[in-house]
């Protein structure tokens, strides 16, 4: 018994490392997070980061979690509104077979909230999540460039957008 726990110990390590990936998600938005109102004229910052962890499960299957920061502003003709904007995917991930190389598509659930701008009516929304990338497995990291495209639900009179398409690229140990 004492010997089937110490394998067991031992084995776990090396199995856990497999199991969740941790890194940073950076790139840049190819849409502006506000829509253009007659007040407002949008100022955003063309880079998004933050952190990610992924769990791996098996059949090439697995969960990624993001929070992802970026800069996002508003101009007016005589002032500029400066705000972050925090995103928080959850998404499922299916890996098509592959060794050094990996297609993979997600899907999922994200919320995001933009503070301090006026006459953002709606701030928070929530919407889904549909991507599709591909991970190159080096020695150390693994690089997972993606293409990512949100539909945010919310009032059709706030000024935030409704539809947010991303190019990230993840990094991840």
């Amino acid at each position: 018994m004492r010997t089937l726990i110490l394998f067991t110990i031992l084995l776990a390590a090396p199995l856990h490392a497999q199991l969740i990936d941790w890194g940073v998600k950076g790139g840049f938005p190819m849409k502006d997070a506000l829509d253009s109102a007659i007040s407002l004229k949008p100022s955003s910052q063309h880079w998004t980061v933050g952190p990610m962890v992924e769990l791996n499960l098996p059949l090439g299957l697995g969960v990624e979690a993001n929070a992802l920061y970026r800069k996002v502003g508003a101009a007016t003709a005589s002032t500029l509104y400066e705000s972050s904007s925090w995103t928080f995917p959850v998404l499922a991930k299916y890996k098509f077979p592959g060794t050094l190389a990996r297609v993979y598509a997600v899907g999922g659930y994200s919320f995001r909230t933009i503070a301090d701008i006026p006459s953002l009516w709606d701030s928070n929304s929530a919407g889904f999540v549909l991507g599709a990338g591909i991970r190159y497995n080096l020695k150390l990291i693994k690089i997972s460039p993606e293409f990512r495209w949100t539909r945010y639900s919310g009032n059709p009179t706030t000024t935030a957008t409704k539809d947010q398409a991303d190019f990230l690229i993840g990094i991840t140990f």
